[in-house]
């Protein structure tokens, strides 16, 4: 028996650990390749700007040199980037960054790239005694067919490089997690089970590999540990094919809802700072560039508050207390809000009511309920929050008279992101709310539930402990 568990527990640990090395270079390389592929690509766009812009302006008389320098600052410190410009005799006419030393066989090498009309591209290292690596775009500056000038734009890959560690770190954490399941596995294992594990052993290769489609079939009348382990297998192919697609999901959503503050506040920012915006404006949308600022920080909020629930890095800190105090301290909250909309608030929940819960999650649950009820709500409509005690549960119900939810679409209401048609709603959300309550009862050990009608309302309900 002691053989049989050295013998497997080696082979495990060996393909596990292969098969993981072998995907975490594979996905490195890639990632590494895809970051300054996106990165030369930006700064390339970026080159193309300043040289058919300040740079033009410049040379043409149309721009100070102090003024030059201004934008280049502001630029350098917006793309994280050095910005140079060179003449045909490969001599640095303007540096945005003192400190920033090229080679002269380099700078050559980018200068007859540049003054034969071409744009260079260059991933070189840099420095006298600590050398790091750099990308730098080289781009023509051309007036009249002629090329007059050299731009160059030289950024450091130290970010990328710390991206893809902490990918690496992930990677080396799932290994670890694969090679204790199999240590466990396979200390219960007998002689009859040597050929599932040598199926187990095949699947784990396609599952490293990214590949979770094929199912190992439980053999029939396989109750005892054999059938116990394999469905356990499944299981977790399952999860670990769920997760990638939320992985993928995520990425996503996240991209998107990300981007489009940023475009925003590039879009004025470039505005005011090319003239577009007259000066009697900058105020206006300085304070548009302020408001997309806060709901960036609000949303990493809420990324952050969802995240730590999700792994458990919340503890509880439970406390007795009345619920119906908890609900009228986040109605006062609201009481703007409910007024500007003509809402009418019914509140029947017993004022003696006391659970057993952590008052602060408990507070955020009814705080983004609330929010959910005065959003979608009509204008002028109601809200009835009231409570019930059950088989030793309170059950609290926060119900709207809003636009409902249609019945194919309430099991993703829990979903990151997700948002039930919203251009109905004069007020938006990130879509993170919902997520956070769910795992915030979840984390009590409790249940929560939605009933809604489309154009009737929505109801939810949540249980928690009596005292």
């Amino acid at each position: 028996m002691k053989s049989i568990y050295f013998k497997f527990v080696t082979i495990y640990t060996i393909i596990i650990v292969m098969g993981f090395l072998i995907f975490g270079t594979i996905l490195n390389n890639l990632t590494e390749n895809y970051f300054i592929s996106q990165k030369q690509t930006q700064l390339v766009r970026e080159a193309e700007k300043i040289a058919t812009g300040l740079a033009l302006w410049y040379i043409t008389g149309f721009l100070e040199r102090d003024r030059l320098r201004f934008e280049i600052n502001f630029l350098r410190d917006y793309l994280n980037a050095s910005i140079l410009m060179i003449n045909r005799n490969a001599n640095v006419v303007l540096n945005s960054d003192e400190q920033v030393f090229i080679n002269d066989s380099i700078l050559q090498r980018i200068r007859d790239k540049v003054f034969s009309g071409n744009i260079a591209v260059e991933k070189t290292l840099i420095g006298a005694i600590v050398k790091k690596e750099y990308l730098i775009i080289g781009y023509p500056v051309v007036i009249n067919n002629q090329v007059v000038s050299g731009l160059l734009l030289i950024t450091s890959t130290d970010d990328i490089r710390q991206t893809l560690r902490m990918y690496n770190r992930i990677i080396w954490l799932i290994t670890l997690f694969e090679v204790i399941l199999v240590l466990i596995i396979t200390y219960a294992l007998t002689q009859k089970i040597i050929t599932p594990i040598k199926k187990l052993a095949t699947v784990s290769r396609k599952i490293a590999e990214g590949d979770f489609s094929e199912k190992i079939p439980i053999p029939l009348n396989s109750n005892d540990e054999i059938g116990e382990l394999i469905a356990s297998f499944n299981y977790m192919t399952e999860k670990l094919e769920n997760l990638e697609m939320m992985r993928k999901s995520f990425i996503s959503n996240v991209s998107h809802e990300l981007r489009s503050p940023l475009t925003s506040i590039r879009g004025f920012i470039e505005g005011i700072l090319d003239r577009t915006i007259p000066d009697d404006k900058r105020d206006f949308y300085l304070n548009l560039v302020k408001e997309e600022v806060i709901k960036l920080n609000n949303l990493i909020n809420q990324l952050l508050e969802l995240s730590r629930l999700e792994w458990g890095k919340i503890n509880l800190n439970l406390s007795t207390f009345k619920i119906y105090s908890v609900i009228a301290e986040e109605l006062i909250k609201f009481e703007q809000r409910i007024e500007e909309k003509k809402i009418e608030v019914f509140l029947e929940v017993d004022e003696n009511l006391v659970v057993k819960a952590d008052r602060d999650l408990i507070s955020r649950v009814v705080h983004n309920l609330l929010d959910n009820a005065i959003k979608y709500n009509k204008v002028g409509g109601k809200i009835y929050i009231y409570s019930e005690v059950e088989n030793g549960k309170a059950y609290i119900t926060i119900q709207d008279t809003g636009i409902g939810i249609p019945e194919k679409l309430q099991k993703l209401i829990w979903e990151r992101f997700y948002k039930v048609d919203e251009s109905r709603s004069l007020e938006k959300g990130v879509g993170l709310g919902l997520s956070i309550v769910k795992e915030i009862i979840k984390l009590h050990k409790q249940n929560i539930w939605v009933e809604s009608e489309e154009g009737v309302g929505t109801k939810f309900t949540f249980t928690l402990d009596l005292k």
